[in-house]
């Protein structure tokens, strides 16, 4: 059945009350550029207006503001000068403090972020090459973001991703899973460092174990290799899709017909946290927010996990 968003899911109250500790998030902002300068070959309606791209980042920025969250990755992100703005226009007074590695995508210009109102370590990204199929040629992950920090007390690697677009294209099948194992090598090196791990952000793709709102089925093994990372069971990956009703498995709106309705068969789950055992231990709330509309803000919705400070 198609529906305006707002008798579809009724927007919750915000800024939203956790129960205490640490809150991660991830959010794709759709395009959270400045709306100056080269902006890439991918059309969207703020394009080159800046005035329509400051109104932009205000609506992102009143999305954020509602989480709360202590550290959060962001997709879509056009530079740091468009990160920095979001921050002085929308979030003064949170704490927060931006980072960005430049990645290599030239079509679309958009990259990963990090807001953290937390220590960080060290932010880099990977230029890792893969190929999962003989004949294809070798595959990066163009837009990533390694973050190294404490979280709750325990050395930790996040890996803020933002995989090829498509999740059911059998042409990019190929491509997506040698992105996945591209990631899948860098949770390795980590783990075998000794650190935990948080893969989170737009992977574009289903997970095959847990069904999301709509049932949607993946045509590649992307979220089980990157789960299934390393030599056995012990060092898995979990991920806290499965710790919400069923209902409120959707994180993302495709209007596959553009009528400017939400139809419960175009929701999906194709945002992800992944989590190491030792801080899905800690996990204590998980929360997709489904409190904007997909189609006048951005068409994801937040994931938030609050983890508990101590055992």
């Amino acid at each position: 059945m198609a529906v305006p968003w707002d008798t579809f899911e009724p927007a919750p109250p915000g800024p939203y009350k956790y129960s205490g500790g640490v809150r991660i998030a991830t959010l794709n902002t759709y395009f959270l550029f400045d709306g100056v300068g080269d902006e890439g070959e991918a059309d969207f309606a703020h394009k080159g207006d800046s005035l329509a791209s400051l109104l932009h980042r205000r609506k992102v920025g009143s999305v954020l503001r509602t989480l709360d969250a202590d550290v959060v990755i962001l997709q879509e992100v056009e530079n740091q000068r468009a990160l920095d703005l979001l921050i002085e226009e929308s979030l003064d007074g949170l704490g927060y403090y931006g980072f960005l590695v430049d990645g290599q995508d030239s079509f679309t210009g958009q990259d990963v972020a990090l807001l953290s109102r937390l220590p960080v370590d060290g932010v880099e990204r990977t230029d890792i090459l893969s190929r999962t199929a003989p004949n294809m040629s070798l595959q990066n992950v163009s837009k990533n973001l390694i973050v190294r920090m404490d979280l709750v007390g325990i050395p930790t690697t996040l890996i803020g991703v933002h995989l090829l677009a498509r999740p059911s294209d059998p042409v990019r099948k190929d491509q997506r899973e040698a992105q996945a194992e591209v990631l899948r090598m860098v949770v390795e090196q980590e783990v075998r460092a000794g650190r935990s791990v948080v893969v989170l952000g737009d992977f574009n793709d289903f997970d095959g174990e847990i069904p999301d709102v709509a049932e949607n089925r993946p045509i590649t093994d992307v979220l089980a290799r990157i789960r299934s990372a390393g030599p056995g069971k012990l060092d898995d990956l979990y991920n806290v899709l499965k710790d919400v009703p069923r209902s409120q498995r959707f994180t993302a709106h495709w209007d596959r017909n553009e009528n400017e309705l939400v139809e419960a068969e175009e929701l999906s789950a194709i945002d992800h946290i992944l989590l190491s055992e030792a801080l899905y231990r800690r996990v204590r709330e998980v929360r997709f927010v489904h409190g904007h509309d997909p189609l006048a803000v951005t068409d994801h919705f937040p994931i938030v996990v609050v983890l508990a400070t101590g055992e």
